[in-house]
């Protein structure tokens, strides 16, 4: 599932959430952020059906920049139980994102 949200429904999900989410912080100019999503929306979801991601527009939404301290984009955070698990921001390093994903799916 793919959708894109402010900052308080990114809050309320995180906090009310049991299973692994993905919430990927963009940037409005951003070139890079639109390959990266590209990239999660084909590769990633492909391989992970079951995972939930979450877009949120980082300059529309400071509130969530502020609390989860994004200070460059793109920024994607995997969450599990409200804990932030993992975080890749600026150069996304996908291999170790997908092995992370592998233990949860996979095990």
């Amino acid at each position: 599932m793919i959708k894109h949200i402010t900052d308080q429904e990114i809050e309320q999900i995180i906090n009310n959430n049991e299973k692994l989410i993905l919430v990927f912080g963009k940037g409005t100019n951003c070139s890079v952020c639109h390959a990266v999503e590209n990239r999660v929306n084909t590769d990633l979801l492909a391989k992970f059906a079951n995972l939930d991601v979450y877009y949120i527009n980082i300059d529309e939404n400071p509130l969530f920049r502020g609390k989860h301290l994004v200070f460059s984009v793109p920024a994607l955070m995997l969450f599990d139980s409200n804990r932030e698990i993992l975080r890749e921001s600026r150069i996304i390093n996908f291999t170790q994102l997908e092995k992370v994903l592998n233990l949860y799916f996979n095990n």
